[in-house]
């Protein structure tokens, strides 16, 4: 049995039940049918405590969590109980779709559920029930509540009977175990998909915790999807200026290879920073000056990068957010020397750092350059000069996964290792990333992925949430290209989708997808025996 634990671990964030519901989607279970299992799940609950036949009251917001509420009303009423809904917003308020279709079932139960729509505080009330739910705010929702929630909270506080929170109790943060204002004081709390951080800090608001699974496949966990990439990338507000949605630096080129740290630049434009360093010889810097919006960093005197360039990068990569080295930049004995000492300048300012191409040739020659601010992208090739182990074959992805793994515990880092399914860990979590074609095998895909992680690193992402974002971004923009240009496809075309795939990641991922699965309906993994946790 593998040891390897695949998904996002034993309990999860705020923004993981986002990346879950949104993954569950991509693969083909709808979020309509996640809320239909929720609200079953907190009936059956229901009815492990209080006979058929008791008086139930759900005070329901008017997102989500309030659709798991009405949701459970349909089906407490199915079980013979007698149901209350006081709903904290009038219909044409309600947020989701899926939370509008579970409303108007309801209102068709004329003989079965009594609908109390709220038109101010005045209308809220303890409630006499038996059991008194909470489905007003869910794990999305942070900071002190406001009116009516306030009021709302206060009432079902106030109410006698069994208090049940769906999810999480509404006015407690599910990361933090914080509560900043008012909070419901549940004597039962079911939570969906795992248990949440904040949970297990306050048993004085959450009481008995229940863990209800809802239908969601593993693969929502063990496949990065379109669901991190909504969850994970920052985006601008109208507060932003120039620098916050990221600086990076990218290091590369030489008198041989010109174009894998221009691609790499362009990428990490194309992902939303706000400002992209080249630094490179002056033949890099000529071909590269038609993109205007780069700016360059001409490293002179010198036909590849030599110490002598380290004086000059020092300033920039302290004032940048993340650092992108490798690429095109050669073998040269005068080039270690000068990659080792901008790795070291990197630690010392904290800078995160990608390493790829012939950057991972001389990392190992030191892997004590690595560490938590390092994420290295090798191939298999690449990987086995780094760390003198060969990956297994792509079929048996546990045993691949497992390598991975150890190789990034040994060292503190974060490896992607790229194929046809890539393989990103932190030594502790492994996640899988299927997205992509064949022919993203043409030169200067890798270069486009290393740009793509450098700037989720410049907008502050975690680097294991970082590697894992990019690699769904870059293969889902390599179907894209690969739908508009098939064999003939660049790697430049894979840049030119990631505005795509950014604007939309689950249309942008359900139309590659499918794609890939009507052309090449071969199964790449075989029995994978995996144990997400």
């Amino acid at each position: 049995m593998s040891t390897v634990v695949f998904g996002l671990g034993s309990e999860i964030s705020s923004k993981d039940v986002h990346v879950i519901d949104t993954n569950s989607e991509w693969l083909g279970v709808s979020r309509l049918q996640l809320m239909e299992n929720a609200g079953r799940s907190i009936a059956e609950e229901v009815a492990k405590r209080v006979p058929r036949g008791g008086r139930v009251t759900i005070y329901a917001g008017s997102g989500g969590n309030g659709g798991d509420g009405l949701t459970a009303a349909r089906h407490l009423a199915y079980k013979g109980y007698i149901v209350e809904v006081f709903l904290l917003a009038r219909p044409e308020q309600l947020r989701s779709e899926e939370t509008r279709l579970m409303y108007n079932a309801l209102t068709m139960m004329d003989t079965t559920v009594t609908i109390k729509i709220t038109r101010s505080v005045h209308d809220i009330e303890p409630a006499s029930a038996d059991v008194v739910i909470d489905a007003l705010l869910g794990v999305g929702v942070h900071g002190a509540p406001r009116s009516p929630y306030k009021e709302a909270i206060e009432a079902i506080n106030s109410s006698k009977g069994l208090k049940i929170a769906i999810d999480v109790p509404s006015g407690l943060d599910p990361d933090t175990g914080e509560t900043p204002g008012v909070y419901v004081r549940a004597d039962v709390t079911v939570t969906f998909h795992k248990s949440k951080p904040g949970l297990r800090k306050r048993p004085d608001a959450v009481g008995e915790l229940v863990v209800a699974g809802i239908g969601a496949p593993p693969e929502a966990e063990i496949y990065v999807g379109p669901g991190d990439v909504e969850a994970r990338i920052p985006r601008r507000t109208w507060k932003s200026h120039k620098g916050m949605a990221g600086r990076v630096l990218v290091i590369g080129g030489s008198i041989d290879f010109v174009g894998a740290p221009i691609i790499a630049a362009m990428a990490a434009e194309r992902m939303g920073v706000d400002l992209v360093y080249l630094a490179a010889p002056s033949n890099v810097i000529r071909a590269a000056s038609m993109h205007y919006t780069i700016i360059p960093v001409e490293l002179r005197e010198h036909p590849w990068l030599h110490p002598d360039h380290v004086r000059v990068l020092e300033p920039f990569v302290a004032r940048v957010d993340s650092i992108a080295i490798g690429m095109g930049m050669g073998l040269h004995d005068e080039s270690w020397e000068a990659f080792k000492a901008i790795l070291e300048l990197a630690r010392n300012y904290k800078k995160p750092v990608l390493v790829d191409a012939d950057g991972l040739k001389h990392l190992a020659r030191d892997l004590s350059l690595l560490g938590e601010n390092v994420v290295v992208t090798p191939h298999e090739v690449e990987f086995e000069k780094l760390f003198g182990e060969k990956p297994g074959p792509i079929e048996n992805i546990v045993s691949r996964s497992e390598l991975a793994a150890r190789k990034a515990k040994e060292h503190s880092t974060t490896v992607l290792l790229k194929g046809p399914i890539d393989i990103i860990t932190d030594g502790r979590r492994v996640r899988l990333n299927k997205t992509g074609s064949p022919a993203m095998s043409v030169g200067g895909t890798g270069d486009a992925l290393a740009g793509i992680t450098a700037a989720l690193l410049a907008k502050k992402l975690q680097p294991f949430d970082a590697a894992c974002t990019a690699s769904f971004i870059n293969g889902v923009a390599g179907g894209l290209a690969y739908i508009d240009k098939g064999e003939s496809m660049t790697a430049l075309d894979v840049v030119e989708k990631i505005p795509e795939v950014l604007l939309d990641p689950l249309t942008a991922a359900k139309k590659a997808t499918i794609y890939r699965n009507v052309k090449y309906r071969e199964r790449i993994i075989e029995a994978p025996g995996w144990k997400p946790v």
